[in-house]
């Protein structure tokens, strides 16, 4: 018996779903590319124990950690790697040894004696596949390999060694340690009249280890810790504190000494805990110089591989998706933009006046950027037209003549159902579209709900098939200071754009130093609208048309790429330190030359343009910035104020008079003065759109 090893029982890992769940958290938010080792804690549990185990849960990256109730500190290190190349590739026997030489250093330190819940120790090495919520991971509990005890009789429960009141005694000593880092490991001293505990400070000593115990009886001391083993062999952090005593306690090398094993049942009795009787080994392990680190955990079936745990079932399908949209983004911010706020973007409610062609694909292009909160509005069904460009919809919702609105909506849910977005069916009254008097409530309901909805929404899209249905829109965005974008088609064309805003900065802006040389440099609040560049208040462009002009014909790309752009000048508008307030640059008249020009200033995206006009037939693009019209139907100041005026009744009369509009912005007597050159002009243009 004297000459055989005594087998230890390894701890075994049992990592709960809340682990993973914070580790994907903390990875996308905190920790991101970084892939440097990260200390987290466990615990383990000699109540009742079952298998050896050593638990981590969400609480493990806790900066404080209390372990549960009864249970005692583990202490990790996680080696989280970015890719599985990392993983497969990482040096194992390296790592193990680095983690060992960390706690060489804590015993060689006597860091130990004084807290010795630092003895129980784990590292993990792993990769998170975020995309699949595949987890990659391996364990390792270090111990030094030359830690060895041999067995001098067969382990005995401690009901064979003491008697009932003796063991009644030992139990009220042993939970009498309130602290449960001087329960994991102590000293228990038998007495003439009992027992006492010492913490292992007490009697061990880092200034001289050769004194260390001397001229006490090793026979009346039994080392005793806290065991999470079930088996009949003891828990693996015997084997770490049999070599830290090797290690402070030379008198202890060759000598057969006591070890007890505290195992609880619920009750909280400790007659399931056992004695081992065994023989240190003859030469102290010395922890001041370099030494072998074993510990790594093999899997079920007893192979030295890691294990897989796939929390993609287990995890809610809504925080899936919602995790997933936020890990191509926040990838992008790692990688390429760190600058970028990613919040300014998520946290921006967006409006969509337009479910059809453009507003699909604007829709679908805010969910690629995170955004949480879609409202579109419509008035029309789906067709049997629709589902071929516009991407939310399918041939059954034609089938059963859908609303666009909630259709959409619904569709955007189906997608990603973390999104906050719901559909309203609504007429957006135009001007040129007079109203009788039996439609008069349903209009005024109309424009209330309209208004509403503006001012519970951040940026407001255009994306109508008619010029007039942008009025109102327009006039509301403008009136309440919010960000409205345009996107417009033709065949072949488009145009996008952002309109001027019409408040005021709460502090003044400095637009000298945005000013560069040959260009012309126009803030944001002086920028125009939709209808700036328009001499005509927009009429009813519906009546008498034929098929081809009741129905958006365009090239099949444009509303993508229109689509798309729209959306991209929002986060870069989003992303630029003055917002709406960012200023636009043309070509100055005394630039004659590119080369006479400096670069258009950029923000963390890029250039930040008042409009994009396209054309695909060429394939080319142009930047313009046109300033605000001072006679605009639309934006303009007397409109402004004739609405804070009037309100629904001023709506009322531009509905029912498209030349009200021009008459009170003094467009009319503009057109009196230069009448000849206006119709030279509208002729002109006429010749060209044939």
């Amino acid at each position: 018996m004297d000459s055989e090893i005594l087998q230890f029982t390894p701890f075994a890992s049992f990592v709960h779903p809340s682990f993973w769940h914070k580790l994907s958290e903390n990875k996308l938010n905190v920790d991101k590319l970084c892939d440097s080792a990260k200390k987290i804690y466990g615990f383990y549990s000699n109540i009742d124990a079952s298998n050896c185990l050593l638990e981590v849960e969400y609480t493990a990256f806790n900066q404080v950690f209390e372990p549960p109730k009864n249970c005692f500190n583990a202490y990790g290190v996680l080696h989280n790697k970015n890719t599985i190349e990392d993983f497969k590739n990482v040096d194992k026997n390296r790592i193990l040894q680095e983690e060992g030489n960390q706690i060489r250093l804590l015993v060689d330190s006597g860091q130990c004696l004084r807290d010795p819940s630092l003895l129980a120790n784990f590292l993990i090495l792993s990769y998170a596949d975020l995309k699949k919520y595949k987890f990659y991971y391996w364990f390792a509990f270090p111990a030094p390999a030359e830690a060895n005890l041999f067995t001098s009789k067969p382990a005995t429960k401690i009901s064979d060694t003491f008697s009932g009141d003796q063991i009644k005694e030992i139990q009220e000593k042993y939970l009498d340690i309130e602290d449960t880092k001087f329960r994991s490991f102590f000293i228990l001293e038998v007495l003439t009249n009992g027992f006492k505990t010492h913490q292992l400070s007490d009697l061990i000593s880092t200034s001289d280890k050769e004194k260390n115990l001397k001229g006490i009886d090793v026979q009346k001391i039994y080392f005793a810790f806290s065991d999470p083993s079930e088996n009949p062999n003891p828990g693996w952090q015997l084997r770490i504190f049999a070599a830290v005593l090797s290690h402070f306690c030379p008198i202890l090398c060759g000598s057969v000494i006591n070890f007890l094993a505290i195992r609880l049942k619920r009750q909280m009795t400790i007659d399931e805990s056992i004695v081992y009787v065994a023989r240190m080994s003859e030469k102290p392990i010395d922890f001041s110089n370099e030494i072998k680190w074993i510990g790594w955990e093999p899997n079920d079936h007893g192979k030295y591989v890691p294990r897989i745990a796939s929390m993609a079932n287990s995890m809610d399908p809504e925080k899936l998706a919602e995790t997933s949209v936020n890990l191509n983004l926040k990838l992008m911010r790692w990688r390429l933009v760190p600058e970028l706020n990613l919040s300014a973007i998520s946290d921006t409610k967006c409006l969509l006046l337009g479910a059809g062609t453009l507003g699909c694909s604007v829709a679908r292009n805010l969910l690629a950027w995170g955004v949480n909160c879609i409202t579109l509005v419509d008035n029309g069904n789906v067709s049997y037209s629709n589902p071929v460009r516009q991407n939310l919809f399918k041939h059954e919702d034609a089938e059963f003549a859908r609303p666009k609105a909630s259709t959409a909506a619904k569709r955007l849910l189906e997608i990603y159902p973390a999104l906050n977005t719901k559909g309203i069916t609504l007429h957006i009254p135009m001007p040129g579209h007079p109203i009788s008097d039996t439609t008069k409530g349903n209009t005024v309901k109309d424009i209330e709900t309209l208004e509403k909805l503006i001012l519970e929404h951040d940026v407001i899209y255009l994306l109508m098939d008619s010029r007039e249905s942008r009025w109102l829109p327009t006039v509301l965005g403008a009136f309440h200071g919010k960000i409205v974008l345009n996107a417009a088609l033709g065949f072949d064309s488009y145009l996008v754009m952002r309109h001027g805003t019409r408040k005021s900065p709460q502090e003044a802006i400095d637009y000298e130093k945005y000013k560069r040389k040959g260009l012309k440099c126009i803030p944001g609040d002086l920028l125009g609208c939709y209808f700036c560049n328009d001499v005509t208040a927009p009429g009813n462009s519906m009546r008498d048309r034929t098929l081809d002009q009741q129905c958006t014909v365009t090239r099949p790309a444009v509303s993508n790429i229109a689509g798309s752009l729209v959306v991209e000048l929002m986060t870069t508008l989003l992303q630029h330190e003055l917002r709406e307030f960012a200023p636009a640059f043309v070509s100055a008249a005394s630039a004659k030359n590119a080369e006479d020009s400096d670069p258009i200033p950029e923000g963390i995206l890029g250039i930040l343009p008042h409009s994009i006009r396209g054309v695909i037939s060429s394939f080319e693009q142009i930047l313009p910035a046109t300033e605000k019209f001072s006679n605009c139907i639309a934006c303009s100041q007397k409109i402004l104020e004739e609405y804070s005026k009037r309100k629904i009744d001023f709506i009322l009369d531009a509905l029912n008079s498209s030349k009200y509009l021009e008459d009170i912005t003094g467009i009319t007597e503009m057109m009196k003065e230069s009448h000849e050159d206006i119709i030279e002009c509208l002729d002109s243009d006429l010749e060209l759109s044939e």
